[in-house]
């Protein structure tokens, strides 16, 4: 479970594939913690550095189709060019989302890869507001 103020993520049982829960107390905090967990997942983040930062500008106003581009983004960003990331912001500005990611090229002398993620699942993908803040289900392809 993290350990951060205001927001946790879990690790979730699924049959095929590999999901895990976020509770945060706002949306931007949702989407901060979602990535974490999702590169925690993939490799152990205490080792990576951040000389390279990522801009990320999410085109819609639905909770769940921001939350679900940043994921598949920092993905694609990993898959394509080999870039681990480990800090994460995200804020609102002009009625639109802005991620930004922090991290650094995978180096197989100083990081592990844990698991190797094909996606995120359109499967159980949930984001909903709760009386505490918001809450995400998301469930990946391994």
């Amino acid at each position: 479970m993290s350990q951060n103020p205001g927001s946790s993520f879990s690790l979730i049982d699924h049959t095929a594939d590999l999901g895990f829960e976020v509770l945060a107390d706002s949306l931007p905090k949702l989407m901060e913690e979602a990535a974490k967990a999702l590169f925690s997942i993939i490799a152990d983040l205490d080792n990576v550095k951040e000389d390279k930062h990522l801009r990320i500008e999410m085109p819609t106003e639905s909770p769940e189709e921001n939350l679900r581009y940043w994921l598949e983004e920092l993905l694609f960003r990993f898959n394509s060019a080999d870039t681990l990331f480990s800090k994460f912001t995200v804020s609102e500005e002009d009625n639109h989302f802005v991620g930004t990611a922090g991290g650094e090229l995978f180096d197989p002398k100083r990081h592990t890869i844990h698991t190797e993620i094909k996606g995120i699942t359109y499967h159980q993908f949930e984001v909903s507001e709760t009386d505490d803040g918001w809450r995400a289900t998301i469930i990946l392809d391994v």
